[in-house]
């Protein structure tokens, strides 16, 4: 179950490597890969739904962990769950924009 969520929300499953072969399959691999962009569109639509409701869950579990407060013997739980989600939502604003970029890149340029 792991490996197809994995294959889900990867922007870069159905892309080919355009960096060896001949210069004849290098031009095909990026010929395909630009019929292949809508793809890209959907795995950004998938992570901007993911996002959304990982940033009200950060906020909630910052709010629960004390918003960085702690009383004495106090465990920290929540505060780790709202870094671990924090770095989740960063991480993925990360893949949002390296895919819009490749997305931009191969909807103008010809190759």
């Amino acid at each position: 179950m792991l490996e197809s969520l994995l294959r889900w929300f990867s922007p870069f499953r159905r892309m080919k490597d355009v960096s060896c072969g001949t210069r004849e399959e290098r031009i095909a691999a990026y010929r395909y890969n630009r019929r292949q962009r809508g793809e890209l569109t959907a795995c950004m639509c998938r992570w901007a739904f993911l996002l959304a409701g990982v940033a009200p869950l950060t906020e909630w579990l910052d709010a629960l962990g004390g918003g960085g407060v702690h009383a004495e013997g106090m465990p920290r739980v929540f505060a780790y769950l709202a870094a671990a989600s924090a770095t989740l939502l960063v991480c993925g604003l990360c893949v949002l924009l390296i895919t819009g970029y490749v997305y931009v890149y191969l909807t103008n340029h010809e190759g």
